[in-house]
């Protein structure tokens, strides 16, 4: 009997609550107390399908992430090819007067610096250094005909060459031991070749990767690499790159290692390979670069030309330096390439298969893929944005695939944007593409007449150029932003920056996204809650602790904006701090600093969305637990796809439709409005409905005690 008269006693219980739940809403009923906005309220008979239109959603957000509206309209026929193929956009059109002597400039000052630079890049990346030369002839062609950025020079870059390096050289046994690949014995050419082949092969996935990103219009993926992370990782990949070349300023001949501490360590015990000459000319062509560079920087509009230059003086005077002096080819104290093969490159497609380590090259060529890709298209929009044009990341991301496909078909390894050649290229006057097919030109004319000459360039002379080019490289001014502005995106830039330094590059890469990804949770998961109050004479609602004196808070009324979407990893944390605030409230009436709290106003504006978990909170852990003491939860500014989450979870009808208000002012005037009747946990109640119209209508009129139409 005690059980069944428990289980009785509860239901009775439970039905006392429910009834004095009902009695608090009858009670409590917003009055309009001034001219109020609108706020459409979903009709639970009109929702559709919530997997339907969140689907519609995302399908509509791909499609413009790439190319903006669509709109319908009908085409002329260089229009369409134009879809095709970007390079019509412009040869239709093409002022031969105007831009002609432009596009020659630019295109020949790119090829003059990206000759040295490319051979440069090549020995970084593990390959002869003609794969430089044949990276920055045949993809740059082909990113002329399908690129849509008009002044962005593709070709080898460091950072790619690093990854590259460090990437194949753990999959091809024996590759770590090579330390010249232009110059081989038996045993490794064997090997070589091997290297070789994986490299054409990864530079074949890359492609794929690009043209299927591009296609499917994926290109909002590069989101997820933060401004803090990528020039973090640049910069530790500088670092990485600048010391990996020291060997060659100090003339050593060693194999290169992943992380800064063991290459410091290479070089400290190889101290007896120290070779005078080498250093003496690579440091002076380093500080000759270095100094170019400075002048070009602080005279821009004079001497813009001598960055540009640089690489290819540099080359050349180590030449002169090493058939003047008459030293040794092959032997100290000066080593030079010696062994680049003359003409155009050949055709690898018989390399692309099949894949002999597709388990590691697949991921490399996904990292390669993303880092390539998010310094290319950052590189273009900035472009576009200074020279007032617009592109399509989509349209971008196919071309960098189009033209890494057309390289890994013919002997060259991935390429992308280059930061230097691009501001060279802009700088010089670039009006069009054409620009790239003049750089190709002269990347040719030296394929197929110059490269007996090249083949004396001094190992010191690249290491200073690919060690000149790193110091633009590195990003301390972010780094000095960042530490001003925002600690959380300075220890993303940090983490990217040391991870690649001591962990390697790989490695680096992954750890600095994922500190950046869970510090982005971290911050979502514990929200700032802020109290609002009337700013004086205004119908403004701001923080009473941001505008301490100003904004006041109304007795009886306690107004918390939430400024994060409300989801399951936050909901938790929300409802303490609310419960908290509340807490405190009621300490306050108890002991006479305040008047009793009545209502509790939730200001949505800043929350873009709200899931199952922050419909149940508000609805059932805040709304009915409240409303029990006597506290009438309210909204304000839930936009309208919080709307239909909140309609379709129940919480408008558990809330109260009219207490639903489309800004913070509005919804604290109602709650003003009312007279202070406040129903306490044990049910008892001062006043009635009834009892309260005559005090409203002495107080706001008759027109007052109209019900509002929400």
């Amino acid at each position: 009997m005690g059980f069944f008269s428990s289980i009785r006693a509860r239901s009775e219980d439970t039905a006392i609550d429910k009834d004095k739940t009902e009695a608090f809403k009858q009670q409590h009923r917003p009055i309009q107390t001034r001219q109020r906005l609108p706020i459409k309220l979903p009709n639970a008979n009109e929702v559709g399908s919530s997997a339907g239109e969140e689907w519609r959603a995302v399908k509509g957000a791909v499609k413009s992430s790439g190319n903006g509206k669509a709109k319908k309209s009908t085409l002329k026929w260089h229009q369409w090819l134009a879809v095709f193929f970007p390079c019509f956009e412009w040869i239709i059109g093409y002022d031969w007067r105007r831009n002609l002597a432009w596009d020659l400039l630019a295109g020949c000052s790119v090829g003059f610096m990206v000759v040295p630079q490319g051979m440069s890049y090549a020995t970084l990346a593990g390959v002869p250094s003609v794969w430089g030369l044949y990276g920055a002839f045949i993809p740059v062609l082909m990113y002329s005909v399908f690129g849509s950025s008009r002044q962005l020079a593709v070709g080898p870059v460091a950072v790619t060459s690093l990854l590259i390096g460090n990437g194949i050289k753990k999959v091809v046994p024996g590759s770590q031991f090579i330390t010249d690949p232009n110059n081989l014995d038996s045993f490794q050419f064997t090997v070589q070749k091997r290297y070789n082949r994986s490299v054409t092969q990864l530079a074949f996935l890359v492609s794929i990767l690009y043209t299927g990103i591009g296609v499917l219009r994926l290109g909002f993926l590069i989101r997820f690499l933060s401004h803090p992370v990528t020039t973090g990782f640049t910069s530790g990949a500088a670092v990485i790159i600048g010391m990996s070349q020291f060997k060659y300023i100090l003339g050593y001949n060693v194999p290169r290692k992943d992380t800064l501490h063991e290459q410091i360590s290479v070089l400290v015990e190889h101290g007896n390979l120290f070779n005078v000459k080498e250093f003496g000319m690579g440091m002076s062509l380093l500080a000759f670069l270095i100094c170019l560079m400075v002048l070009s920087k602080r005279y821009p509009k004079r001497l813009f030309w001598l960055a540009p230059l640089g690489p290819m003086a540099a080359a050349v005077i180590g030449i002169i330096v090493v058939v003047v002096g008459r030293f040794n080819y092959l032997g100290a104290p000066i080593k030079v390439v010696l062994n680049i093969p003359k003409g155009l490159p050949g055709v690898t497609v018989k390399d692309w298969l099949p894949f002999q380590y597709v388990d590691t090259l697949v991921p490399l060529a996904f990292i390669v893929m993303l880092v390539d890709m998010l310094e290319s298209t950052s590189i273009a929009r900035a472009l576009a944005r200074k020279n007032d044009y617009k592109i399509s990341y989509d349209r971008e991301i196919i071309g960098l695939g189009v033209a890494n496909f057309f390289g890994a078909a013919f002997n060259s390894y991935t390429t992308t944007g280059s930061f230097s050649r691009s501001a060279v290229n802009n700088a010089s006057g670039a009006k069009t593409q054409l620009a790239g097919v003049f750089t190709a030109l002269i990347v040719m004319a030296v394929l197929l007449f110059l490269t007996p000459v090249f083949a004396l360039v001094p190992y010191n002379a690249i290491g200073a150029i690919i060690i000149a080019g790193c110091t633009t490289l590195f990003e301390y001014k972010v780094a000095a932003q960042l530490w001003r502005t925002n600690f959380r995106d300075f220890l993303c830039w940090l983490a990217a920056c040391l991870g690649v330094c001591f962990l390697g590059v790989e490695l680096g890469l992954g750890v600095s996204i994922g500190l950046s990804l869970f510090l982005y949770v971290l911050e979502t998961a514990f929200p700032h809650l802020a109290i609002l109050g009337r700013v004086d004479k205004t119908d403004l609602a701001a923080s009473t602790k941001q505008f301490a004196g100003t904004a006041k808070t109304v007795p009886g009324v306690l107004a918390l904006r939430l400024d994060a979407p409300m989801y399951f990893g936050n909901v938790q944390y929300l409802e303490d701090k609310i419960d908290s605030f509340l807490e405190e409230a009621e300490l306050d009436a108890r002991e006479g600093r305040a008047a009793p709290l009545e209502f509790l106003v939730l200001d949505l504006t800043p929350s873009s969305h709200i899931d199952s978990s922050g419909c149940h909170t508000i609805g059932v852990e805040l709304a009915a637990r409240l409303a029990k003491k006597g506290i009438q939860v309210v909204l304000a500014g839930p936009n309208s796809k919080v709307l239909r989450n909140l309609e379709r979870s129940g919480v408008l009808d558990e809330v109260g439709r009219e207490w639903v208000f489309s800004n913070v002012a509005d919804a604290v005037d109602a709650c003003a409005a009312l007279p202070k009747v406040r129903v306490d946990g044990a049910g008892s109640s001062s006043g009635s409905e009834d009892g309260r119209k005559p005090d409203l209508e002495l107080k706001l009129g008759k027109d007052a005690a109209v019900k509002p139409s929400v």
